[in-house]
């Protein structure tokens, strides 16, 4: 089942199109990981599947049914999303604890207070990714790694069916990044869900990713096994 299609999509901000004639087909339960130099559209992609970008051509299909603004915000259930940078003034006062619990205002509604659900999932995921000591602590006064971590707690509160996850890995030191690793190998497994990641660390998505694609100037280069993919790095020769 096609859990993610895109059809001869162009994708962009204002008078930039930053992705050109691209399509795409990711499977239900699929682990992709995305590669690319800066600027090559690795991110807008994200955002166009999500929702949050200009599609300025083609078509966006969840499940089988194109994604639109009538739509848009019920899929957004269904996608947990890590960007790459989230900053907030250090003087505002949000705790760590209400960002993660942002994560499944999609599913209770905004005005709604958490219920027994929500509790124990944010207790849950709080000891799994060890930020639970942060909870009360002001989201703006973190670390970088710790703020990663919280966007990962917030992400998994919603219980996707698709994570799209944006260089989460920036800012982890190496104990914490193996067990982020380990965490998502297992959700994986146990959840069955469709996972696209950005990175930058070929050793770490190697070891999670069966599918690589490879975008430069909005278009795919490469798309396709991991084991060819390594091979084509040494070698430096694209299709």
């Amino acid at each position: 089942m096609k859990k993610i299609k895109l059809d001869n999509i162009s994708v962009g901000y204002l008078t930039e199109t930053v992705i050109k004639n691209l399509s795409l087909e990711i499977e239900d339960g699929e682990f992709v990981g995305l590669f690319g130099p800066n600027g090559a559209g690795k991110t807008t992609l994200l955002c166009a599947i999500n929702g949050l970008a200009m599609i300025k051509k083609g078509k966006v299909y969840i499940d089988g049914e194109i994604l639109n603004i009538f739509n848009e915000n019920r899929f957004r259930r269904i996608i947990g999303y890590v960007p790459q940078y989230f900053d907030v003034d250090p003087k505002l006062p949000v705790l760590t604890e209400d960002v993660v619990y942002m994560g499944c205002y999609g599913k209770t509604g905004l005005f709604k207070f958490p219920g027994k659900r929500e509790k124990e999932l944010i207790d849950e995921i709080s000891i799994l990714l060890e930020i639970e000591h942060l909870l009360k602590k002001p989201f703006g006064q973190l670390s970088g790694g710790e703020r990663k971590r919280t966007l990962i707690a917030r992400a998994l509160m919603k219980e996707p069916e698709i994570l799209l996850l944006d260089e989460i890995f920036a800012w982890l030191d190496i104990k914490m990044m193996e067990k982020v690793i380990a965490i998502l190998k297992d959700i994986h497994k146990k959840k069955h869900l469709t996972i696209l990641i950005v990175s930058h660390d070929i050793e770490t998505v190697k070891s999670l990713c069966s599918r690589i694609i490879w975008m430069e100037d909005g278009k795919l280069i490469f798309d396709g096994g991991k084991e060819v993919f390594l091979k084509k790095i040494e070698t430096e020769q694209w299709d």
